[in-house]
């Protein structure tokens, strides 16, 4: 299921990265979400079986522990993070992404502002 699940986040990043510029600017998932006074997010893409949200969060933003109850690929898109899976800690960066644990507490903190898009 895990697989499943991150091999159409890779196809997005690949397909991105093989477009010219002009095509890279129009479909460049950062630029679809702004920043707000609160947690920003919206549904991207939706299909049957899943879909894609995306986030923007400005520093002093979290996303409190809380549980899925699906296994939730994360990309981060812009800027940096540390997540939370249960007792440990990830800081991740532009470009890297992490699976969130159905069931097993986890949590957002921005270190900087920060876009990122989960698969669930």
């Amino acid at each position: 299921m895990k697989k499943l699940l991150i091999i159409p986040i890779a196809i997005l990043v690949l397909n991105c990265s093989n477009m010219d510029n002009k095509a890279k600017t129009e479909y460049n998932l950062s630029s679809k979400i702004e920043y707000q006074d609160k947690v920003n997010n919206k549904i991207y893409f939706e299909s049957e079986g899943y879909k894609m949200i995306l986030f923007a969060m400005k520093k002093e933003h979290i996303l409190k522990p809380h549980t899925s109850p699906m296994d939730t690929p994360l990309l981060i898109l812009e800027g940096q993070a540390k997540i939370t899976i249960d007792d440990k800690e990830y800081a991740l960066t532009t470009g890297e992404s992490i699976v969130l644990p159905k069931n097993i507490l986890h949590g957002v903190y921005p270190i900087t502002n920060v876009k990122f898009v989960l698969m669930k």
